[in-house]
């Protein structure tokens, strides 16, 4: 007997920015585009992880136990959910979840999302939503990694710490979307 897999949520007013690992540069762009898109338009920024991560019971926002936690994130520290606040975005979640239950914990945060732009740093998020742009971020000089997340034709990006001037673009949001400009 074949398993349906469940049909992506179509969200045109996210932008998912994943990566081949951890300290590629993922945090560093989605909090450029935050400070960008912050000019003009509300942004609510999502950080999603795999694993679970020591929390203040004060920033809980929705918890089931073992399964995941969700946090709003309201405090300054080097936190990257922190600093997507402070890189100017309205209302950031924290995500901590495996992938068997990202789907029911995402769908928990879906109703608290604006209209507005939804700027995501997750490599699972995508398995479950379409967005209007998807990111994915490499280390430079190396080959593009086989990944199943390239089966969603994401731009790839390149980051180097030394010269941290990605060239993934500028973004906008014009009519509820998420459009890439360049």
């Amino acid at each position: 007997m074949k398993h349906s897999v469940p049909e992506r949520i179509s969200m045109p007013n996210m932008l998912i920015i994943a990566g081949e690992g951890r300290n590629v540069g993922k945090t560093w762009l989605a909090c450029r585009i935050i400070r960008q898109l912050s000019v003009s338009e509300d942004v609510t920024a999502m950080k999603i992880s795999s694993h679970f991560h020591e929390t203040d019971q004060q920033d809980i926002f929705f918890e089931k136990k073992g399964r995941y936690i969700i946090l709003e994130e309201k405090s300054i520290s080097g936190k990257d959910s922190s600093l997507m606040l402070q890189a100017g975005a309205k209302k950031v979640f924290f995500i901590m979840a495996p992938g068997e239950y990202l789907r029911e914990a995402f769908l928990l945060v879906r109703p608290f999302l604006e209209e507005g732009p939804v700027v995501c740093e997750s490599g699972g998020l995508i398995n479950i939503v379409q967005p209007g742009v998807f990111l994915f971020v490499k280390r430079p000089g190396t080959p593009v990694p086989g990944t199943l997340l390239l089966q969603y034709d994401p731009v790839i990006v390149s980051h180097d710490p030394e010269n941290p001037d990605m060239t993934a673009g500028s973004f906008e949001f014009t009519d509820k979307r998420m459009i890439r400009k360049g």
